[in-house]
């Protein structure tokens, strides 16, 4: 059978590529190239960014324009070109492969001193996360991208793997048409380097991701993004051959049954799948924080698909035959134990439950203040955003610190130690006071900066962090269990009873408000979406207050039922 899957197939939903083989599945009026997800995010813009910085070095071929034929890339290569923006891979029908990597590096030469090439992506996200002691890594510089230089203390994000799964398939694109590298290795432009741009190298055949496995004791090992790579294109190859030897009416069950998974939420494929599951179907009720795909799997070879069989079900009839399946998952037997008491929530209608027994026992303070951060599509922090209290007096203030415009590096140190002079002040007056934040986003953000730059004002307020700052949301996750997850919108809202002034509060829209504050068509415009984003933060702290004041009247509650009983 003749047929080619692209890069994105091996890391899609398996249902997709059934669907697209499937006679008897109606095709999509419209559908959607995943490769402009990116570009809908602003990855477009910052992907010609890269590509054109490449370009700016010595020894590039750029192949960008429409026209050109697999045949120019292949003669490139073989004249040992340096570096190749935009070619054209052959297909390889054989291996049902087909595609065309952003850019081409010549790597280390085959035998016989023939060229040889590495692909390369540009991805508009972060790439990489510290770990002490790791040293498989390398980068380059978009000026001189074949010289490759060590980057140590770095490692890959494992939950970026998608990225290397589609160099995996660009990979083997090469070595079906003899033009690979002599070593497998593969490189990536992520937002890493402040968005001044680096390659990360990352070898194919490093083990660092955790896969489940049948035959291994632990019930999962570790394997490389080739590995990764082979086995998930090996099995849409299959899903897609049994898919074309239906017919249209076929009454077999299908290869593979839809699951909902975050993909979902903008595959063309969705209208087909929908009525294909249970109204209870378990992954599309349990949506917040859910059990992934193999869990899903084993609970549905064990019988259970709804949210009502799961509520029924006894778990600790389930878990001799469920945890050896499930390995692949820290805290596999809590994650199930969680997901059941989600599904009791939900057949019992309850959106949010306290699960402790004991006192939450917040931390209070006579002066507070409530943190919350914006970043804009590049993680640069352009907002922080502050609501002081006053608890002897009641009183309450809104402030800011922010700078609607594209930062540049040393402009997004100049906001940031702004904030920390003014809380530096704030503490010397009140040395008891706290800061209160949901989740660790500001206090990562503030190191980061602390570590980039490191500037006292900013180190001195990381100093700050261990006895005057509090996570709420680590109390929440201690105390509390909720059917759509422990957000601080599903908390403040389903718990507290606060709601947003905004009808789609979110951290993504809110990026999309500010760059229509900065490139919007109007001064109106721009001054509109401007208010919208800082009442949407102003909304944001004042969630957090009301989240801790809730917490204390719970507290308030249980003691009086204390007393009563």
């Amino acid at each position: 059978m003749t047929f080619l899957l692209d890069p994105y197939a091996a890391r899609s939903c398996p249902v997709k590529t059934f669907n697209a083989f499937d006679p008897g599945t109606p095709k999509p009026e419209k559908p959607l190239d995943e490769s402009l997800l990116e570009a809908f995010s602003g990855g477009s813009e910052f992907r010609e960014s890269m590509l054109e910085a490449l370009c700016r070095g010595n020894g590039v071929i750029d192949l960008r324009d429409e026209g050109h034929t697999p045949a120019e890339t292949l003669a490139a290569m073989d004249a040992g070109t340096p570096v190749i923006v935009g070619g054209r891979l052959p297909v390889d029908v054989a291996g049902h492969r087909t595609g065309s990597p952003d850019a081409l590096v010549r790597g280390s030469d085959r035998p016989g001193g023939r060229p040889g090439y590495w692909p390369v992506r540009v991805k508009p996200y972060r790439l990489l996360e510290e770990q002490r002691n790791a040293k498989e890594l390398r980068a380059s510089r978009l000026a001189s991208p074949t010289v490759l230089e060590p980057l140590p203390g770095y490692r890959f994000r494992s939950y970026r793997q998608g990225v290397l799964l589609e160099l995996a398939h660009h990979w083997r694109l090469l070595q079906a048409c003899g033009r690979s590298a002599a070593t497998p290795v593969v490189g990536s432009i992520g937002f890493d380097n402040h968005n001044r741009g680096m390659i990360v190298w990352v070898p194919l055949e490093l083990r660092f991701l955790r896969t489940f496995s049948r035959t291994s004791a632990s019930g999962h090992r570790l394997r490389s993004a080739l590995e990764r790579y082979d086995h998930e294109h090996g099995f849409r190859v299959h899903v897609a051959q049994q898919a074309m030897t239906r017919e249209p009416d076929d009454p077999r069950p299908p290869a593979v049954r839809p699951i909902r998974v975050p993909e979902c939420e903008w595959c063309a494929w969705w209208e087909t799948c929908r009525p294909r599951m249970d109204d209870d179907d378990i992954s599309l009720r349990i949506s917040k924080t859910p059990l992934d795909v193999r869990e899903l799997q084993t609970l549905m070879g064990l019988g259970i698909t709804t949210v009502s069989q799961l509520a029924d079900a006894d778990v600790e009839a389930l878990l001799p035959d469920y945890l050896p399946l499930t390995a692949h998952r820290d805290r596999s037997e809590a994650r199930l134990r969680t997901a059941a008491r989600r599904a009791r929530m939900l057949k019992r209608g309850v959106a949010l439950e306290k699960v402790s027994v004991e006192p939450i026992e917040a931390p209070r303070a006579p002066m507070e203040v409530d943190l919350d951060i914006e970043t804009d599509d590049g993680d640069r922090t352009y907002l922080w955003g502050v609501l002081l209290t006053d608890r002897t007096t009641g009183k309450q203030r809104y402030q800011h610190f922010s700078a609607f415009s594209y930062l540049s590096p040393s402009g997004e140190l100049d906001l940031a130690i702004d904030f920390a002079r003014w809380l530096l002040r704030l503490v010397d007056k009140h040395p008891d006071l706290l800061v209160y934040h949901y989740s660790d986003y500001e206090v990562v953000h503030l190191r980061r900066l602390a570590q980039r730059s490191g500037h006292p004002d900013l180190s001195a307020v990381c100093d700050l962090v261990k006895d005057h700052f509090v996570d709420l949301f680590r109390l929440v996750r201690d105390n509390f269990v909720a059917v759509d997850g422990l957000g601080l919108k599903v908390v403040a809202s389903k718990g507290a009873g606060f709601s947003w002034r905004d009808e789609e509060p979110g951290g993504l829209n809110s990026q999309s408000w500010f760059a229509t504050a900065v490139d919007g068509l109007n001064t109106a415009e721009r001054k509109a979406a401007r208010r919208r984003v800082l009442e949407y933060n102003e909304d944001d702290v004042r969630a957090t207050w009301h989240v801790r004041e809730w917490m204390e009247r719970l507290d308030a509650e249980a003691r009086e039922d204390a007393r009563d009983t």
